[in-house]
This record gives structure tokens, sequence and C-alpha cells, in this order.
């Protein structure tokens, strides 16, 4: 691999400048420096192209610059990189196709990971701080309301400054989230972390699937769907494990587990800033416009967001207020019960994903919705008893629904979405996932501050499940196979 300066002669001629960029980027290669200059003559303009390519790859796109119409000359320098031989290897590796997929599925997995962190130390938080049921909803809904318009914007940004600076500033909040919440002393920094990890969870989802298909090296839509799926649950279930077993048996319970994600994420970081990135930054002003789903796929959509909706509305309940009020549901307090129960859930959604990922998607929300229900009915069934065994009973059934009615959406929307538009229309999708994570919960702490707790949890596993009900009618008649 050797530093390459490409003189191109050109033709002045309206779109040249974006048509060679775009030659450039078809075949993998990163334009790391491009100038413009005049020649003596008026209709012909100087291209100089800085970039990084071995010998063959040089050939190529030599040849494919000499083949197009707008160009005149086409001459090469080649200059060494300057870096050890065992970098240029190591950096080759990652710029893959296919290593690039996998880092950014890491560096998903790890954002959701350090997210979670906090779901069993809340009763840490709760005892220390004397916070009441509400405020522990009001701070897990926050940070899903802080993630809507991250979603909104960052979807719509990725087109526009390519998606890896948008990946790069993801992890790099991820981070920054974990350093606050080791530095917490009260309610007012966990906000601060929330919102630091809300902005970190809004950049990576919907960009980093959209991300992952363009990477996959045959871009299959289905595959960068259900791997993105099993990096979110996978993410979402290690989390509390890690940060539970700390806080119960190892030192500093609420600062270790966070400077742990703070060494992990590092490879994610130094990983992405190598990987290929299509879009090539644009220099027109960048203007927010409002999230729209193309006519023709709308049906589609609105099936898939709305059974995400319900399936992470359930799952939140079992990720905030089970963990936080275990002794007042079933009347046993323990961090490393309470994590286990988070990692159980979603461990059980992930394998449940893989085991079912080569069936239908209609298959699949049909098996979510029927164990998605069962589980509701043992929830109720756990407040009648305050039974721990109902309760992890229960806490099976809701894993193995989640996966697969989670996994079926997603694959959904990322299979009916055009190419050009999947980063919006993805990010769109999670929108509205993050306002299943946030309304019905929000809604669940506060009707228990008049009805009390474990009457508010037996109405919103009824609300819930005749919702999903409806939907189920909608999806039997609306999608095929």
């Amino acid at each position: 691999m050797t530093i390459q300066t490409i003189s191109v002669l050109v033709k002045n001629q309206p779109g040249v400048l974006a048509r060679i960029a775009e030659l450039f980027s078809l075949r993998g290669c990163n334009i790391d420096k491009l100038t413009v200059s005049k020649t003596g003559e008026t209709h012909i303009s100087r291209m100089k192209i800085l970039t990084c390519l071995d010998d063959m790859n040089l050939r190529n796109v030599i040849n494919q610059l000499e083949s197009s119409m707008d160009v005149i000359q086409v001459k090469a320098v080649s200059h060494p990189v300057p870096q050890h031989a065992l970098w240029n290897k190591v950096r080759k590796l990652v710029s893959s196709q296919t290593t690039s997929f996998w880092l950014v599925a890491y560096s998903l997995f790890i954002t959701l990971l350090g997210t979670n962190l906090p779901a069993p130390l809340y009763a840490i938080y709760r005892t220390q701080w004397n916070l009441s049921s509400s405020m522990i909803t009001l701070v897990f809904a926050a940070y899903a309301l802080i993630v809507i318009p991250t979603i909104v914007i960052s979807g719509q940004l990725s087109n526009r400054i390519g998606k890896k600076k948008v990946l790069i500033s993801g992890i790099l909040f991820s981070i920054m989230g974990s350093i606050c919440f080791a530095l917490s002393n009260g309610i007012g920094m966990i906000l601060l972390s929330r919102l630091f990890q809300g902005l970190s969870v809004g950049m990576l989802n919907g960009v980093a699937v959209a991300a992952m298909t363009e990477l996959e090296p045959k871009q299959d839509k289905l595959k960068s769907a259900f791997v993105a799926a099993i990096a979110v649950t996978m993410g979402n279930a290690l989390g509390p494990v890690l940060s539970g077993v700390m806080g119960d048996y190892a030192p500093y319970p609420t600062q270790l587990s966070y400077m742990m994600h703070f060494l992990l994420a590092i490879p994610g970081v130094i990983g992405l800033f190598y990987i290929h990135d299509r879009i090539q930054p644009s220099l027109t002003p960048f203007r927010l416009r409002k999230p729209s789903v193309p006519k023709d796929i709308r049906k589609p959509f609105y099936l898939s967001s709305t059974t995400s909706f319900l399936a992470w509305g359930i799952m939140s309940l079992m990720l905030s207020i089970i963990p936080s009020y275990l002794g007042t549901i079933v009347g046993k307090t323990n961090l490393s019960i309470s994590g286990g129960i988070i990692a159980l859930v979603l461990g059980l959604s992930t394998l449940h994903q893989m085991m079912l990922k080569k069936q239908s998607i209609r298959t699949l929300i049909s098996i979510g919705y029927t164990f998605l229900i069962l589980g509701l009915i043992g929830m109720i069934l756990t407040i009648i008893t305050q039974s721990l065994g109902f309760l992890m009973f229960t806490t099976v059934l809701i894993g193995l629904g989640h996966g697969p009615a989670y996994a079926g959406s997603l694959a959904l929307v990322n299979e009916v979405s055009p190419n050009t538009y999947r980063a919006d229309i993805v990010s769109s999708f999670f929108v509205v996932t993050y306002l299943g994570v946030s309304i019905p919960i929000l809604m669940l702490g506060v009707s228990s501050q008049w009805m009390g707790l474990n009457h508010a949890i037996v109405w919103f596993s009824i609300i819930m499940g005749c919702m999903i009900v409806i939907s189920w009618m909608f999806w039997r008649r609306g999608v095929e196979g």
C-alpha cells in the first residue's frame, strides 16, 4: 500500500467533480485530499488527488479515469507510506469491507452495552439519593426522548457528511456517558450521563444498520438487519450482567463497570477511523427536513415500526421497573438477580433471533407475538402471587417473544427500504421504537403514583396485550412471507 498523487486534466463541465469522486468511491477508495486548479486554457482544469492504493487498484482507477469522457489526461506518482509495515497490514485489514462490517456491528454492540450498564445499579442510586418510582422512569424515559431527535438528525446528517463521522461521534458520546456515570454524585449527573448515552445510541441506531448493509460484501439486507438486531440485544443483555456482578461483589460498585466499558470501546473508536465510507462530504449547507417514508412502503413501515414499539415497550418494563423494584414486586432484593433478569430476557431474545433467522418475517412476528402475550399473562400472575419463580418464567417468555418480534420488524423495514433513503427510513423506524421505550414506561411511572406500582403493572400488561392482538390482526392480512 503506497500513497498516490494522481494528476488529472479534466474538462470544465457541470458535475465533473462529483463524477470523479464517485468513480473513486465505487472502487472502494478514499480520497484523502483533493485540489482543483486552473490551467492555461479556460475549458480545462487540473485535479490533484491524494489517495492510498496498491498497484492493482491504482491501475484499475487509472483505466477508469482514462475511459471517462470528462478526463483528458491522467498521471500518477507513488510515494512510500511512512509507516511500519505491520501497521500497514493492520490498516489494510481494518479497511476491508468484511472487517468494516463487523467493526460497525461491534461498535453498535459496545454502545448498547454501555447504555444498559446503569439498569441494575438504579437500585443503589434509588437508595443513595431517595429516588421515587416516577423519578426512575423519568431517567429511563428521558434517555429515550433524547435518542429520538438524535436519530432523525443523524440519519439525514450521515447522507451529507458520511456515516463514518456519525458513527465515530456516537461511540465517543457513549464513552463520555460512562465517564459521567462513574463520576456521578446525584440525579443531575445521572441525567447528564443519560443525555450522552441517548446521543450515542441515536447516532448509532439506523446509521449503523445502513452502513452495515453497504459494507456487507453481498449487500445482504436480511443478514445486516439480523446482525444489527443481535448486536443490540447482546449489548443490552451483557451490560446489566457486568454491572450487576460488579455492583454486588467488586470494589467501587458504581464505577468499575463503566471503566471497563471505556476500555472495551477504544478498539471500536480506532477501527471506525479506517472503515470505508461511500459518502463524500457535501459543500452545500445542511438543512434538516421532516422525516418521511416513501408512499409505496408506508404500509410495511407502519406494521414493522408498530411491532418494534410494542416489543421494546414491554422490554422497557424488564429493563427499568422490574430490576429497580424487585423487592416491592417479589419481596427479594439483589443486584445480581436484577442483572440476571435483564441478562436472561435479552439473552433469550438474542438466542431466539439466531435460532429463527431462516424463518419468514411473518412467521417471526407470529412466534414473537405469541410469546409476548404469554409473557404479559405471566407478569399479571407474578404480581398476584409475588413469586420469584413466576417472574423468572415470565422473563423467559418475554425474552423469547421480544427476539423474533424485533428482528422480524427490523428485517422487514430494511428489506423494503430503497438504498438511497435507507438511513433515513431505518432511522424513522428507530424513532418509533424509542417512543415505545419511553412513552409506555413513562405512563406506567405516572400511573403508579396514584394506583400503586403493582396495579399499574397489571394495567400496563392488559393494555399492551390488547395492542398486540390488534397489531397481529393487521400483520396476518398485511404482509406475506
